[in-house]
């Protein structure tokens, strides 16, 4: 009988724990804090929870890719560009998140995004022939995000059908996962889902959330992220002039090589090229003519609409005198910005069309990322969408 007291007891201690745990980590994740929205973290893109919990009214959604990891050192970076305005542009993305992870995020989170704005930075290198790879999209993958897609009623069937079929493909590489999605379409895509299967999802689901909460909260935690650290901040004008200027000076004084490059990146291309065999010219003239990134564009734009989401997409452009070097020929850059150019018109959105910027000097930290007359081109861009020209006091 004592031992049917204590496991009664200890079975009580533990319930009462887990939901303490989990009222814990619903207060938690809502930091209001720029740092967070401007942190790329993949828990913090893992987590739908999170992301919303620290949307507000002054929030736009702002998909992107590796970029959001370079340059966070600098003062041109969103994080301290914008640290202390009420402005709080939401970063999602890192190395390896293209058009159909932000789809599916996109899905996820965009009921609940106040301002109902979205932009969506696309880089060209996403729009290789064969789109994103398999492993890579593997790795960048949220289960907690897929559901919630799934779970939209706003999204049409047709929709949900075709990012259902390409994670399946994708998830080729990670049985493991891929046997949990299948589930998940059964469960609450209409197809015939067992007892065990309902059963399944709804424990796997539960585990998800508060999972994905708590790696929110350690990871914050380790970064030292504080919390309520928005209410007194103000929203001003941004003298972009100024910040061109320290840009030039500085690219002047230190990024003295043919590509206009910093030191890092200048070094990391040198690395890249050193025993390189010259890229076929026949591949290369037509690497971005087909790629399957085209159709998961349009998929995240049908969402746009599905959700009612105003998106601005902005088109980032490569270093020319880089590409130009390794053999990358301008044609086919050229080929890859008028097609985005037609989709775009296709589906009457806004976009920005960062091409002309390809043979701006420090506009670039290595081939690709933006530096410091980057970042300042695109947080410009991103801040005039935000307050659409309001009056700000001078900064």
């Amino acid at each position: 009988m004592k031992k049917v007291k204590a496991f009664i007891i200890a079975l009580m201690l533990f319930c009462f724990t887990v939901y303490g745990l989990h009222i814990y980590s619903i207060q938690a994740i809502a930091l209001d804090n720029n740092a967070f929205s401007t942190w790329p973290n993949k828990a913090k893109f893992n987590s739908p929870d999170a992301i919303r919990a620290n949307l507000n009214s002054n929030s736009i959604v702002v998909f992107g890719s590796s970029e959001f990891e370079h340059g966070q050192r600098t003062i041109y970076h969103p994080k301290a560009m914008f640290k202390d305005f009420q402005f709080n542009p939401m970063l999602i993305g890192a190395g390896y998140y293209q058009c159909l992870e932000h789809a599916i995020t996109l899905g996820a989170v965009g009921n609940d995004i106040p301002t109902k704005k979205v932009v969506l930075l696309l880089s060209p290198s996403w729009f290789r022939k064969g789109g994103v790879v398999n492993t890579a999209f593997a790795s960048r993958f949220s289960e907690g995000s897929y559901i919630e897609m799934l779970k939209n009623d706003k999204i049409s069937p047709e929709t949900k059908e075709y990012i259902k079929n390409r994670t399946e493909k994708l998830l080729q590489v990670d049985q493991s996962t891929l046997k949990r999605i299948n589930v998940y379409n059964r469960v609450l895509m209409g197809d015939n889902a067992s007892v065990m299967d309902d059963l399944s999802y709804h424990v796997y689901e539960n585990y998800l959330l508060e999972k994905d909460r708590q790696g929110v909260i350690i990871q914050a935690k380790l970064f030292n992220l504080k919390s309520d650290q928005n209410k007194d901040n103000h929203d001003r004008q941004i003298d972009w002039g100024a910040y061109m200027d320290k840009a030039q000076a500085q690219g002047e004084k230190y990024n003295n090589n043919p590509f206009y490059m910093t030191p890092r990146g200048f070094m990391r291309a040198q690395y890249k090229l050193s025993g390189r065999i010259s890229p076929n010219k026949k591949r290369v003239e037509n690497c971005y003519v087909k790629s399957a990134e085209y159709d998961d564009f349009k998929c995240f734009l049908d969402l746009c609409k599905q959700l009612n989401v105003e998106p601005l997409i902005v088109a980032l452009p490569v270093n020319g005198y880089y590409y130009d070097y390794s053999g990358f020929p301008a044609k086919t850059r050229t080929q890859y910005y008028e097609k985005i150019k037609a989709i775009t018109k296709e589906y009457g959105v806004q976009m920005v069309d960062l091409s002309n910027e390809e043979f701006t000097k420090y506009f670039f930290e290595d081939g690709i990322h933006l530096g410091g007359k980057g970042w300042v081109t695109v947080n410009e861009v991103l801040y005039n969408f935000y307050n659409k020209n309001e009056e700000q006091p001078e900064v």
